[in-house]
């Protein structure tokens, strides 16, 4: 058995590939706040079928580490400490698999390396031509792939100022990052920047995700079904739903949302341009919103190719693959 771990601030996903079979797993663990289980729970899939593991991180980013460096070096760690008898690798921005040494010595192209590891398994598997856009809880990835070459910057930072990294996702992003004013009745409205109210609510209340995709902590700690998340989006009007009625909720919601689209159609439209491709493969939690996002592009998808469990955890089902396919 191969193991693909794609270990990230808010959520640490694993793939268990045996042959053709393999078992996804979707854990919500946020970094952030110190939590010191992860290696508790990377322990619990140490078994002993396991042959080789294959990891890529974005957790390195997390604020309890001052640096990249201190990051990757403390993941690093606990996969060791977790899988003491197992070979373990790193997959790097560059497309290399790197034991951990190796990884610990160039920290910085193993930081925040799994949409490498999902653009390569689409070279291989899905398309050479085109822009990979992936949709996860909390950033969307916008990657150019042509003939057979991913064309991304290799760092965050240079990825944010190219149009390849956007930080708005379907659960995580507060509602104030999409827009400061939505229209109520007949006003330009301001609202609160307070940590009130987040994507995942507007997407619920809209159904374009199902309650049990609504896997992060809600920003008042209370339940995600729809008049809970409707509750936090009348917060951003310093309101609660005795002030607001619910329709008007409904459309607040829908304003908030075409921001969103409007954000992704942005982002992808110029990387589009900029290479002159014209296919996209989508992936991730927000693939429907995706597809309404970019109509009129050309889309594959990774979900209905090989299924939603894939396309939730697509870095790590791809870094077990391309493991597999690097050992032979």
């Amino acid at each position: 058995m191969i193991l693909g771990i794609d270990i990230g601030g808010a959520n640490t996903k694993i793939t268990e590939l045996m042959g053709e079979t393999y078992r996804i797993h979707h854990i919500y663990l946020p970094l952030w706040k110190r939590d010191t289980r992860l290696v508790e729970l990377l322990r619990r899939y140490n078994s002993e079928d396991v042959e080789k593991v294959g990891v890529v991180m974005t957790a390195e980013l997390v604020d309890v580490y001052r640096s990249k460096r201190e990051g990757v070096e403390d993941i690093l760690k606990t996969v060791e400490r977790a899988f003491p008898n197992k070979e373990i690798y790193v997959f790097d921005v560059e497309g290399n698999f790197l034991d951990l040494d190796a990884a610990r010595r160039n920290y910085i192209k193993v930081s925040a390396s799994n949409w490498t590891a999902t653009a390569h398994f689409v070279i291989r598997d899905i398309c050479n031509n085109c822009v990979l856009v992936d949709m996860g809880s909390t950033t969307t990835d916008v990657i150019p792939i042509r003939e057979g070459k991913v064309l991304a910057e290799k760092r965050d930072l240079k990825r944010l100022m190219s149009n390849q990294l956007v930080y708005v996702g379907a659960l995580r992003t507060p509602l104030s990052f999409l827009s400061r004013t939505v229209t109520f009745r007949g006003y330009e409205t301001n609202i609160s920047s307070e940590y009130f109210s987040i994507t995942g609510d507007i997407n619920i209340i809209l159904s374009k995700i199902g309650e049990e995709d609504y896997t992060c902590d809600t920003p008042d700690g209370a339940p995600v079904d729809r008049e809970s998340c409707m509750r936090r989006v009348a917060r951003i009007l310093c309101s609660d739903l005795e002030e607001v009625r619910k329709e008007e909720i409904l459309d607040i919601s829908h304003q908030l949302y075409s921001k969103l689209l409007d954000i992704i159609r942005y982002n992808v439209d110029q990387v589009s341009q900029r290479y002159g491709i014209e296919d996209v493969v989508i992936t991730g939690l927000g693939e429907g919103i995706l597809r309404e996002a970019l109509e009129g592009y050309r889309i594959l998808s990774i979900g209905e190719k090989y299924g939603r469990e894939v396309s939730l955890c697509t870095p790590s089902f791809a870094v077990a693959k391309l493991l597999e396919d690097w050992e032979k």
